[in-house]
């Protein structure tokens, strides 16, 4: 908060009790994090209409799309990954990633030589065990030792995907449900 009033930027500063929410339902969530993401977007979306805005800037990298879409592939069959650009269900808000070709690792030099505050893992459900997102974090890296233009790869895999409205390989109906939940709120 200091830092950004220092700069003279407005901010707004939001709680919810994210993880209580997940605690009270049924063993119908099967993933925090994907809940979680959810929650707070709506929030962001929410702060957005409030405050007059209709452009939310996300701050992922390549490396959070390369694991979202392995995430995808592993776990739910599908390709899929995060949009760099795209307008929510409702037409009001649309959501950009301008950090979505860089990688992380370039964006914590900057920070560094910046001398940008740095927020680091924050998530509370994340301090109990290494969750999904980790072990796929870990097992990019892994790769990437053996073939050191893997991220260069995977970019020019989902490429196609990125800028897809609906990137599944399913039924119609099941596409038309899938771009309904990402672009929900």
């Amino acid at each position: 908060k200091a830092y950004l009033a220092a700069l003279g930027v407005p901010y707004f500063y939001e709680e919810q009790g994210i993880i209580a929410q997940a605690a009270a339902l049924p063993d119908t969530c099967t993933s925090i994090c994907s809940f979680c993401s959810r929650m707070k977007r709506g929030r962001l979306y929410t702060t957005l209409r409030r405050e007059g805005y209709n452009v939310l800037a996300m701050g992922q990298h390549l490396d959070d799309l390369a694991e979202t879409f392995l995430m995808s592939a592993f776990h739910n069959g599908t390709l899929h990954t995060m949009k760099a650009n795209y307008t929510i269900r409702k037409g009001d808000l649309r959501v950009i990633r301008p950090l979505c070709y860089v990688r992380e690792v370039q964006l914590r030099q900057f920070a560094e030589k910046a001398k940008l505050p740095v927020i680091t893992e924050n998530c509370p459900a994340c301090f109990e065990a290494p969750k999904e997102r980790h072990r796929v974090k870990q097992l990019l890296a892994e790769q990437e030792v053996l073939f050191p233009q893997l991220f260069s790869a995977l970019l020019t895999a989902m490429h196609p995907l990125i800028a897809r409205t609906s990137c599944t390989v399913k039924s119609q109906e099941e596409s038309e449900r899938a771009v309904d939940s990402d672009h929900e709120s």
